[in-house]
C-alpha cells in the first residue's frame, strides 16, 4: 500500500485500494469505500486500510490460557492455583501496523494507538491471512478509541532505527483484560483473544536469589576442588560427584520458589 498522503476534496478521500472518492462526514474517521467496500482509516497523516484479528477465544479459553501462563516459568510457584482471577473483560484494542523492508528482508512492527500499560503491545504476532476488513458492527467488544495519531506512532517506530515503510494499517486486535488477586495485591494482563498470548509487565515473578545461592556453591565447591586435586580424572570424578547433589539442590529450589 502506498503510504503518501491522501488527496482530499472538502470533505473527501480517495481509497487507498481502488482510488475511488468517499466522502467523510464531519466528525467520522473510519470509513467503508462504496466502490471496493475497503475499511478506511482516515489521519491527518494519511488514509490507511483498516483491520481487525477475529476473536477465536471464549472467556473459558482465555482463563485457561492465562492459567497456563501462571503455571509457566516466570510466575512464582503455584500462583495458577493461588491467584483468584477477579474479572475478564473482551475490549478491542487498536495498534499500528508498520511493513517495512532492509535489505530485501520484510519486517512488521507494532505500535500502540491507545495508551496501555502493558508494553509487549509492540511484540505481538499476527499468524499469516488472519487479518480481516474491520466493521464496527462485527465488533461485540468494549471499542478502545484511537488516541495516539499516526504521526507519533511513526517517530516512535523511526526512534528503533527500522527500514523503509512501505505499508501502513490500522489493525484491531481483540484482548481479554485480566485482572486477579495474589497474596492481597492486584495485578493486570492481558490474553490475546486471537492467538492465546498472555501479555503482563508487572506479575509476581520467581525470586532469583536461591537460583543465584546454588550457583555460587556449585563455584565455590568447583574451585576447592579444582585447587585441593592435582590428578586430572580424579578431579572429573570429584566434579562429577559434587553435581548430582547439586543438581538435586537445584531441582528441589525450582520446586519451592
Amino acid at each position: 500500500m502506498d503510504s503518501s498522503r491522501p488527496e482530499e476534496s472538502g470533505s473527501s478521500v480517495l481509497c487507498s485500494q481502488c482510488g475511488g472518492k468517499n466522502e467523510v462526514p464531519t466528525g467520522h474517521r473510519f470509513v467503508t469505500c462504496v466502490f471496493c467496500d475497503t475499511t478506511l482509516f482516515v489521519d491527518r497523516a494519511q488514509v490507511v486500510f483498516h483491520y481487525r484479528l477475529p476473536p477465536l477465544l471464549a472467556v473459558e479459553e482465555a482463563t485457561a490460557a492465562l492459567r497456563r501462563w501462571m503455571a509457566g516459568n516466570d510466575t512464582v510457584k503455584d500462583l495458577d492455583r493461588k491467584a483468584a482471577i477477579e474479572g475478564l473483560e473482551a475490549v478491542s484494542f487498536p495498534v499500528w501496523l508498520f511493513r517495512t523492508s532492509e535489505s530485501g528482508a520484510e519486517r512488521v512492527f507494532f505500535e500502540p494507538a491507545a495508551p496501555t500499560p502493558i508494553p509487549q503491545v509492540t511484540e505481538l504476532s499476527i499468524p499469516a491471512g488472519s487479518l480481516e476488513p474491520y466493521r464496527p458492527e462485527d465488533d461485540d467488544m468494549r471499542v478502545i478509541d484511537v488516541q495516539v495519531p499516526l504521526e507519533t506512532a511513526v517517530g516512535w517506530l523511526e526512534q528503533r532505527q527500522v527500514g523503509e515503510i512501505h505499508e501502513t494499517a490500522l489493525v484491531r486486535v481483540p484482548f481479554w483484560k485480566c485482572r486477579y488477586k495474589y497474596e492481597g495485591t492486584t495485578f493486570h494482563a492481558a490474553v490475546d483473544a486471537s492467538t492465546g498470548q498472555v501479555l503482563a509487565s508487572v506479575y509476581p515473578e520467581k525470586a532469583e536469589s536461591p537460583f543465584v545461592l546454588v550457583a555460587v556453591l556449585g563455584l565455590i565447591l568447583f574451585g576447592i576442588e579444582g585447587l585441593a586435586i592435582g590428578n586430572l580424572f580424579a578431579k572429573f570424578v570429584a566434579y562429577a560427584i559434587t553435581a548430582i547433589p547439586l543438581t538435586l539442590l537445584a531441582y528441589w529450589v525450582a520446586r519451592k520458589v
